[in-house]
């Protein structure tokens, strides 16, 4: 059954996410739960008149299971119309719902309009086919029996309508989609470019489907034509091409890959702290590591030391110059050996305190100090420092991420101590903010630059 194995998909994410948060989890669960919807209602629609099986790729009988067969078989027509007619502005309100949280950081006029049009073209639709006001159409169609060209207009009016609706849903789920791209083109950083393309193709496939499937053919539900005009006679209803809700599985499937690329990739869904603990897990993997190494290590040198040991001994009955210079190279080793023993435990110790220490902290204060470990080096530099939002906190270990800002500061003058002359002195830009739930700090200099040869190096490709 499609619809319960989306729901299930969809505790299968949030569990996987870390029980995400906020509003666009709340979003994406209605998205997908409003898409179950639609995909029940166009089975039970088909059930309704009848028991289908697909067959090709694979067979999958559309039987629903007992208690969904007794709920539809208790509903009456004009609440099953109702059913399908809310899953689909459900769905598509909560497209663009998440489209707008997802890509509005503070609202401005166009996205007060964009949403302010959704509500107002869900309700008309809600209003206008709902069934009572299609059983209405037909009872005023009925008075155009008798002229043959005033019904051929009525009946065109009514299919002008349909035509007119389903572009404003195929309209508002195009701008929805467009808001991923845009944000996509948008982006600079890789990673937030990547979560975005991955959520746009996620919802870009439910959308495509949700098109063919619910606002095309004799399925559809936005169908005032066909119910004002014919009230749904169960005799000589029209045939159902059912082959694409094969693919249905297989669709949810490439959607659940890419949310879940998203999630677990790229920090998405409020998961970004998931990174923390995976980092804690891997510092005590490698603490492990680099305990059992340094032991292999102390096990060889005392192997060297007890082999020295041995030749002492058996170079004590040797008299002459030859065999003293012996002795002394080796009791020289084996003192090289005590030390690296002593060193050994040591760093053996040192390792088992590396901790990760994840708090707030000011973008900012993590620059400045950074730049006063580099200070003595910074003062042959003409720098210029633009904080876009001098308040901006991160969540990192402090000292970690002071290092790494360390490392940037001193790869830059290393490359400026490369630059050779020039109209401009030495210079180094910084640049601080943030694009959504990612901070930045961007470091440049007018260094010669990286060689393009080993550009392909940074990033750990061949």
């Amino acid at each position: 059954m499609p619809f319960v194995a989306i729901i299930f998909l969809v505790f299968a994410l949030f569990l996987a996410a870390g029980v995400p948060r906020g509003r666009q989890a709340a979003w994406l669960g209605l998205t997908l739960a409003a898409f179950g919807c639609c995909i029940l209602g166009l089975i039970g629609l088909i059930t309704r008149f009848g028991n289908y099986r697909l067959e090709g790729l694979i067979v999958l009988p559309l039987d629903q299971p007992a208690w969904i067969g007794d709920l539809l078989g208790r509903l009456t027509l004009s609440w099953f119309m109702r059913f399908r007619l809310w899953s689909l502005a459900g769905f598509v309100v909560s497209v663009a719902g998440f489209s707008l949280s997802y890509t509005v950081e503070r609202w401005r006029p166009a996205d007060r309009w964009f949403a302010g049009g959704l509500a107002l073209a869900m309700g008309l639709i809600l209003w206008g086919y709902d069934p009572e006001i299609l059983f209405a159409l037909y009872r005023r169609g009925t008075g155009f029996l008798r002229d043959a060209g005033a019904w051929e207009k009525w009946v065109w009016k009514l299919g002008l309508l349909d035509a007119m609706v389903f572009a404003a849903v195929a309209l508002i789920l195009a701008l929805a989609l467009g808001r991923f791209f845009l944000l996509w083109r948008r982006l600079s950083i890789p990673q937030k470019r990547a979560q975005a393309l991955c959520v746009g193709i996620g919802h870009g496939l439910l959308a495509a489907f949700f098109i063919v499937l619910c606002c095309l053919g004799p399925a559809k539900v936005l169908n005032a034509q066909a119910v004002a005009t014919k009230l749904l006679p169960v005799a000589g209803y029209p045939v159902f091409d059912i082959t694409l809700l094969l693919a249905v599985p297989f669709a949810g499937l490439l959607v659940m890959g890419a949310v879940m690329l998203s999630i677990l990739r790229f920090g998405f869904l409020g998961t970004w702290h998931m990174g923390t603990r995976d980092l804690d897990r891997q510092i005590r993997v490698a603490n492990e590591a680099i305990r059992l190494v340094f032991h292999s290590f102390k096990n060889r040198f005392l192997a060297v030391q007890m082999a020295m040991d041995m030749a002492l001994l058996q170079l004590e009955g040797c008299p002459g110059n030859q065999s003293e210079e012996t002795k002394t190279k080796i009791r020289e080793a084996r003192r090289i050996c005590e030390d690296a023993l002593a060193q050994l435990d040591m760093l053996q110790a040192q390792a088992g305190r590396l901790r990760v220490n994840p708090a707030d902290w000011r973008l900012v204060e993590l620059w400045e100090e950074a730049a006063a470990r580099c200070a003595t080096r910074l003062t042959a530099v003409a720098v210029s420092v633009y904080h876009r939002e001098p308040e901006l906190r991160v969540r990192g270990d402090r000292e970690h991420l002071v290092a790494v800002l360390e490392n940037l500061i001193q790869n830059a003058l290393d490359a400026l101590a490369q630059r050779e002359g020039g109209f401009f002195g030495p210079c180094l830009w910084v640049e601080t903010g943030r694009e959504y739930e990612w901070a930045y700090i961007r470091i440049t200099d007018n260094g010669p630059g990286i060689p393009e040869e080993n550009l392909r190096k940074i990033m750990g490709q061949a």
